[in-house]
């Protein structure tokens, strides 16, 4: 069976691809901005705390996507609706989980390379590189505790009772 170019993987693809430019991007600012002040606060409270920070927000997110997953059971038992009807959002909390692991990890692989005087040998701009891609990783893990929070925001507000007219 031929997949449509618009069908969930597809589109789960795009969204992490644009997610990471986009982080990637804006830690290329930050870089920029940083440098225009003539400070590394930034680079050297990344390679202090993002291993840190991104494993309390991964807990965070666990136990905010734990009351989430709680609250879908309610609303399943409470409409009557199939297990499937929110087989979707499962997938994308499997995601997130599986995005914030894989950037605790790229962080660790980041933070290891750019503290290596070889790759410091051998690495034009490793600084501005490395600062890029860090705050990339930091910006993009702040970004799905933002996804995590709107889902919240999503779920308290749910209503299953159609609106009166």
């Amino acid at each position: 069976m031929k997949r449509s170019p618009f069908s969930s993987p597809f589109l789960m693809t795009n969204k992490i691809i644009s997610t990471g430019f986009s982080s990637l991007g804006a830690g290329f600012l930050f870089q920029i901005l940083q440098a225009c002040l003539n400070t590394d606060f930034l680079n050297i409270w990344l390679q202090l705390n993002l291993i840190q920070l991104q494993i309390a927000l991964l807990a965070i997110n666990a136990a905010t996507l734990g009351v989430i997953l709680t609250k879908i059971r309610d609303l399943i038992e409470k409409s009557q609706a199939g297990r499937g009807f929110f087989q979707s959002t499962k997938k994308q909390i499997l995601l997130s989980l599986k995005e914030q692991i894989s950037l605790i990890c790229l962080a660790i692989l980041l933070l290891t390379v750019w503290s290596s005087p070889v790759a410091k040998e051998y690495i034009p701009y490793i600084d501005l590189t490395f600062g890029s891609l860090v705050s990339g990783v930091f910006i993009y893990s702040l970004k799905i505790l933002y996804d995590t929070v709107k889902s919240v925001i999503v779920i308290v507000d749910y209503d299953p009772a159609p609106p009166k007219d």
